[in-house]
């Protein structure tokens, strides 16, 4: 078959189970499955490729068809300018938490030498976003998850200089965190209120529970408990900066307010809707 046959049959099956921007997600595929850039992809078109690669292809674009999200396919997400390794133990890094990173960067401009921790870390995305275009001496990826620490663990020693400290620790929120002098302490917790499962995609749906589901009504759970402990492990000035729902900024703010943080902010998210809430220590 050739390459644009193949691209032509995996695009419509695509359509067919509704995945939005087929052609869009076919190209990803073969740059993965098949070391095709765009270009090649373009250029190459007429290329008869061999059946082992695309019963490789096809089957991939039958598992997508079953709505597991690309990413977790491909094993791979850009966020933040960086190449991220994901698993299905993972939340998939997203545009919405490159806000958390501009936050916490803001507050770091001028300063050196700063020790972050990224509670919930998953992936590692914000944290290690973060030490990669700041003045960091040390950052901390703490998870409840195991599995999604093994995962932070691959993505830092791929994206970070092996001179940076990074410390992985297993807790649950702040029960295993000692240190008590973190310039930053940045969150995107489960904040997705359980009501809300029938309105999420059969995509998001299929993401781990754990990353994406807070137990209180509100969603603010975790919220609350990230924010009555983060002072006693911040620095006098340090700042703390929580992700969540749009519809959740104002009640965190009186949270974080509550709990001994000053200068409390909004910050807008990239489709220009709320999405981080930040204070600093007093």
């Amino acid at each position: 078959m050739k390459l644009r046959e193949l691209k032509e049959t995996a695009a419509a099956r695509l359509a067919q189970e509704g995945i939005e921007l087929p052609y869009l997600e076919v190209q990803v595929l073969f740059s993965h499955f098949l070391s095709l850039s765009k270009t090649r992809q373009i250029l190459e078109s007429e290329k008869e490729i061999e059946e082992s690669d695309v019963r490789k292809v096809l089957s991939a674009v039958e598992e997508r068809c079953s709505h597991t999200p690309l990413s977790y396919i491909t094993g791979h997400r850009e966020f933040y300018g960086l190449d991220f390794t994901v698993t299905s133990d993972t939340l998939i890094p997203r545009p919405d938490t490159e806000t958390l990173v501009e936050t916490a960067l803001e507050f770091l401009n001028g300063r050196q030498d700063a020790k972050i921790l990224d509670m919930c870390t998953g992936t590692g995305c914000a944290g290690i976003a973060i030490a990669a275009n700041a003045s960091v001496s040390s950052l901390t990826l703490c998870d409840i998850s195991r599995k999604a620490l093994e995962c932070a663990k691959t993505n830092a020693k791929a994206l970070l200089p092996p001179s940076l400290q990074v410390n992985f620790i297993h807790s649950d929120l702040f029960e295993n965190i000692e240190d008590s002098n973190f310039d930053v302490i940045v969150s995107n917790p489960p904040y997705i209120r359980k009501d809300f499962l029938e309105t999420l995609s059969p995509e998001v749906r299929k993401e781990p529970y754990i990353a994406l589901f807070d137990e209180d009504g509100d969603g603010l759970g975790l919220c609350r408990k990230i924010a009555s402990s983060a002072a006693g492990h911040l620095v006098r000035g340090g700042l703390l900066a929580i992700e969540c729902d749009y519809r959740q900024t104002s009640a965190l703010s009186e949270i974080i307010s509550q709990n001994g943080f000053t200068r409390v902010r909004i910050a807008k998210d990239l489709a220009g809707r709320e999405r981080v809430v930040s204070g600093e220590r007093e």
